[in-house]
């Protein structure tokens, strides 16, 4: 059994009948990280590809720049624990990790709420390009991973670096954890994830919209809805978002400018 999943009974009702049958179940734990010897943070999330994970919150969070910043890394299956070292970390990033802080965002002096280690996002700089037919490309290949998983509680989430191929697939049952993952990926890798396209199965939330933005990643295709201030601050970073990917068809929400044809519409 795969570390991801585990087996349950479950009592199917359908057509009047009942039936009992062995189903398979998403498995989620909680996952405790530890730097420098104190708890930062305790992540709720799938238990696979756990270095990946970490280091991409670590580095969503900017308290490591590269894989190098980590000396010692320690998974502790057994309680579910990760202890890193991290020398000369920024003590700051550690004590404000977490806390709502309310700045302006990319210089647009409009202030929104954010998390501190979020302050210094900037807007992306990307001359990412898609045609339609790339935009159904990547998402086709994003479905055809996620349906090799037979629990249907893991979210998904894949970055490229062109309209073409997937170079990294993850899954969790977070979706943020999931984008953590395809981060995690390109930190030990030594893979720049700007400019590129991150492709998602779920909400366009603004933290994903965050998370999107400390990739450097100009161009995210989702399958789900966005949201109010995930459209707003897609706005403000030069992110282009793209919901509703199915069935031969999409939308295009914000800086349509790299989808091709969509900017020569009129509204």
């Amino acid at each position: 059994m795969m570390p991801d999943i585990i087996t349950h009974v479950r009592y199917h009702y359908r057509s009047g009948s009942w039936d009992h049958e062995v189903t398979q179940v998403v498995v989620e734990e909680p996952l405790r990280v530890h730097v420098n010897g104190r708890e930062l943070a305790t992540l709720i999330a799938t238990p696979t590809d756990v270095e990946e994970l970490v280091c991409g919150f670590l580095g969503m969070e900017r308290i490591i720049q590269s894989r190098q910043d980590i000396t010692v890394f320690q998974h502790h299956v057994t309680d579910q624990a990760v202890w890193v070292r991290i020398p000369g970390v920024d003590s700051a990033r550690l004590d404000n990790f977490s806390r709502p802080t309310l700045s302006g965002c990319c210089g647009r002096g409009r202030p929104s709420l954010y998390f501190a280690n979020d302050e210094d996002l900037q807007a992306v700089k990307s001359t990412v390009a898609l045609s339609p037919s790339g935009v159904f490309s990547l998402f086709t290949q994003l479905s055809q991973a996620s349906r090799q998983q037979h629990s249907g509680g893991l979210h998904a989430a894949a970055w490229s670096d062109q309209d073409d191929t997937l170079k990294v697939v993850r899954m969790d049952v977070g979706r943020h954890n999931a984008l953590d993952k395809v981060y995690g990926w390109s930190l030990i890798k030594n893979v720049p994830t700007a400019p590129g396209i991150v492709v998602f199965s779920g909400r366009l939330s603004s933290e994903v919209v965050i998370k999107v933005a400390h990739m450097g990643v100009g161009v995210i295709i989702s399958n789900a809805a966005p949201t109010s201030l995930g459209l707003e601050l897609a706005e403000m970073l030069n992110i282009t978002t793209v919901g509703f990917a199915r069935d031969g068809e999409f939308s295009v929400y914000t800086h349509p400018e790299r989808i091709q044809a969509a900017i020569s519409l009129e509204i």
